[in-house]
Formats: structure tokens, sequence, C-alpha cells
């Protein structure tokens, strides 16, 4: 039996109403989560080619089915030292492929975990006492099963000089078309 290099995310399982799903991410030693409606697919790790005059977090780009990809190294956007952990865990890094300002995106991460479902009751805006570089990425915080995890705001990912730079720096290829179709 081979292994698959990628998985499509089944958005078309109807969660029960109310519910939200969610994909659980590590990024260094801590949880976030992502909303599957975000996500375009979950691939592998793939060598990255590296991008002059990019922004330090922006790892590179990759060739995906023949789309250029940018890819964010998610730890040096949110300022997390490396570890020699990641050359050794590399199995169980992937590229989390997203639609993010209209144009499909991979962030690196160091492992995705699991889908959740998560009641709406329990999605609850970020406390003000959140505070740190993840927080302005933070759309909500959600608890289950005791643990409290972060939701990440995929739409502020990049802020607006970092999303003029990407669009001069990559998305001039015609191969990515407008909203990652």
């Amino acid at each position: 039996m081979t292994k698959q290099s990628t998985q499509r995310v089944n958005k078309d399982v109807s969660p029960a109403q109310g519910d939200v799903q969610l994909i659980l991410i590590r990024i260094g030693s801590s949880f976030y989560a992502i909303d599957i409606m975000k996500i375009v697919e979950i691939v592998k790790y793939i060598p990255v080619t590296r991008v002059p005059r990019a922004p330090e977090f922006l790892e590179g780009v990759i060739d995906l089915r023949g789309a250029i990809i940018p890819v964010i190294d998610m730890r040096k956007r949110f300022e997390i030292q490396p570890e020699n952990m990641r050359e050794k865990q590399n199995e169980k890094i992937r590229i989390v492929i997203i639609k993010v300002v209209d144009k499909i995106v991979g962030l690196i991460v160091d492992e995705v975990k699991e889908v959740l479902k998560i009641p709406r009751g329990k999605v609850m805006p970020p406390p003000k006492i959140v505070q740190g570089i993840e927080s302005e990425y933070l759309s909500s915080v959600v608890s289950d099963k005791g643990r409290i995890i972060l939701v990440l705001d995929l739409d502020r990912i990049l802020t607006t000089t970092e999303r003029v730079q990407f669009k001069n720096l990559i998305f001039k290829d015609k191969k990515q078309k407008p909203g990652g179709d």
C-alpha cells in the first residue's frame, strides 16, 4: 500500500446544525485550529524554492500540480525559534493549502492532528488578556475536552504591506488563477 502525499479536505460532510468544523494543527509546542472551509487541501512537506527579497517568514514557493503556491513558515510568522526536532519529525510536517487574500497560499505546520466538530456555542471571541505576536492572528477561542484551542484568522496572517509584497513577488505568475481556481 502506498502513502498518499496529499489529502483532500471533505467539506461535503454536513456537521450537526450549529457545529463548526476545525482542523487542529501544531506549530512548535502550541496547538491552533483553522476553519475547515478555508482549507483547500493538506499535502506532505515538499521542497520549497526560495524567493529573493521575500519577507523572512515566506519560505518560498512550491509547484503544486502546475500552480505556483507561496508558502509561509508558520514558525517564522509567529516568531517561534526553529527546533532541531523539525528535521527529525519530517514525516509529520505538512503544508496546509488555504485560500487567503483571494489567493491560494501554503502554511508549513509541524503537524496536522485531527478534525474537530465544535458546537457554535463554544466558539468565543479571544479574551483581551491574550497577548503576544499570535494574538493579532486569532479569530476566536474554543473549549474542547478540557483544552483551550486558539482559532487562527487566516485573513489576518498577512498585513496589508505583506499582501502587496506577495502580489508583487509572486502573484504575477499566470499559473495561479484569481481566487485560486
